[in-house]
């Protein structure tokens, strides 16, 4: 799951909320959920640990990138990503500059 697990059940609420403000149908609602809970189904969870927090900062300091960028570049280091794909330019930046390839 990207950034960890407490993302999916934000997006869920985000849907409810949604459903019941009468934004989204009831079959809209089940619809988005199935399709958000098939797409994580079989991603990898990369936890804040020390070693992503500590890449983090490094990216920090020697990027001009957020926070969640440098913090979306540290977990694919520490995941050991082949590729960092992203039309984001600084966040591409960022990740070059800590040694992955890029596109």
């Amino acid at each position: 799951m990207p950034k960890g697990s407490r993302d999916i059940p934000e997006i869920i609420s985000a849907l409810n909320r949604r459903h019941h403000e009468h934004s989204l149908t009831q079959n809209q609602y089940h619809v988005a959920k199935k399709r958000l809970l098939d797409d994580v189904r079989d991603a990898d969870i990369i936890f804040l640990t020390p070693t992503v927090i500590g890449s983090a900062i490094m990216i920090l300091e020697v990027s001009p990138v957020r926070t969640m960028d440098a913090l979306y570049v540290a977990c694919a280091l520490e995941w050991g990503a082949e590729l960092f794909v992203s039309s984001d330019k600084q966040q591409l930046q960022a990740a070059k500059r800590a040694g992955m390839k890029t596109k």
